[in-house]
């Protein structure tokens, strides 16, 4: 099976205009792909961090 999640242009494209909605996937994330493994929860980190690292994959280019 795969040990990482989808590319970060899928993700930009189901997020692209909200950052927060990452911030909070992050947080609690649900299984959404058959194909891909379940992300652990990141809620270690505090509200600020993940919503800078949400922003952050946001405007990543390739």
């Amino acid at each position: 099976g795969r040990m990482i999640g989808p590319p970060v242009q899928v993700i930009q494209a189901l997020y692209m205009d909200n950052p927060q909605g990452l911030a909070d996937y992050i947080a609690n994330p649900v299984k959404k792909r058959d194909d891909y493994p379940e992300m652990p929860p990141q809620n270690y980190l505090d509200a600020a961090t993940r919503l800078a690292v949400a922003e952050y994959m946001l405007q990543v280019k390739n």
